[in-house]
């Protein structure tokens, strides 16, 4: 359930509504909003959907004395998805841009996006270069370079295997685009950032920025880095299968199932580790009926099998 927002702002459109959902990071949530509120494109509304904050989230957002920060108000739901969204339902702009908590943006993100936007009318959406920094804030160059290159375009085929990085909060999107393709998935629990991408591609043109401008945070807390493997294994086959079914062409619906069961052979390997041995050959099962002249999925069922022969741990 959520509350009713607190209206500080109902003049007239902004350019741009950006949705930030929050929940208990108010240090780092701090940071985030500093660099909203530092860009140096000023025309944006901020929608900050608290997710049942109970750090003194609410009594900041509360005395911060910017009429273009809207805070909404959330009962609790450990959902990141579902927050998002919230926030989506109140943005009234025509670009809708989106960060999360414990990530930032360098000042020009949104004036060198809407300006190259400007000029190349076919796209839709945006995303920008972006780099990897820890807890501290500091800079992970030995990560940060093994990130893919931006590429702009129809981006749907090297987005589907795993060539392009499109970070929700690196992006720009025009809202008509989000509400064709019917927003974010929220029965996608963990990966339905990367499934609103793979929606965004097969709608529109993307136009990339290869500019770092956006900082991506790498830290214990993040929502991710709290989940068992075999969960994510799961969630991301669920993305690849409705992927598959939602195309005509044949191609990418092959892609789609190739993707599919390489990741149920994680998912099976992941299990497999955690010696619920029965899962992980259910999961194989599925991803050879997918693929079975998959090498891949035939040397992990091996490596299932030795581990739970007790070959190996």
């Amino acid at each position: 359930m959520t509350e009713a927002m607190n209206e500080r702002s109902i003049g007239r459109t902004p350019v741009v509504s950006v949705v930030l959902p929050t929940y208990n990071r108010l240090p780092l949530l701090r940071q985030a909003i500093a660099s909203v509120v530092g860009q140096t494109f000023g025309d944006w509304e901020l929608i900050v959907a608290d997710d049942g904050s109970t750090d003194g989230t609410r009594g900041y957002l509360e005395a911060i004395d910017d009429p273009r920060v809207r805070p909404l108000w959330m009962e609790h739901r450990g959902d990141l998805t579902s927050a998002r969204s919230a926030g989506l339902e109140h943005a009234r702009s025509e670009w809708v841009a989106f960060l999360d908590s414990d990530d930032l943006w360098l000042p020009g993100k949104l004036e060198l996006q809407l300006r190259r936007l400007a000029a190349q009318p076919a796209c839709r959406w945006s995303y920008t270069g972006y780099s990897l920094i820890d807890t501290e804030g500091t800079s992970l160059p030995e990560r940060s370079d093994l990130l893919p290159r931006p590429i702009s375009g129809y981006i749907l085929e090297p987005l589907l295997r795993l060539n392009v990085s499109t970070p929700v909060p690196t992006m720009l999107v025009q809202r008509s685009l989000i509400e064709e393709i019917g927003g974010f998935d929220e029965t996608i629990p963990i990966h339905s950032d990367y499934d609103f991408a793979l929606r965004l591609a097969a709608c529109s043109e993307v136009l990339a920025l290869p500019d770092i401008l956006t900082l991506v945070r790498e830290h214990p807390d993040r929502t991710t880095a709290r989940l068992r493997l075999a969960e994510l294994y799961a969630d991301q086959e669920r993305v690849f299968r409705k992927a598959a079914a939602a195309t005509a062409d044949r191609k990418i619906q092959v892609l789609c199932l190739h993707q599919c069961a390489m990741q149920l052979a994680g998912q099976a390997a992941a299990l497999s580790r955690e010696r619920s041995h029965g899962a992980a050959f259910a999961a194989l099962v599925r991803a050879a009926r997918i693929a079975p002249f998959k090498g891949a999925v035939w040397r992990t069922a091996a490596g299932c099998a030795l581990r739970a022969l007790g070959v190996f741990t």
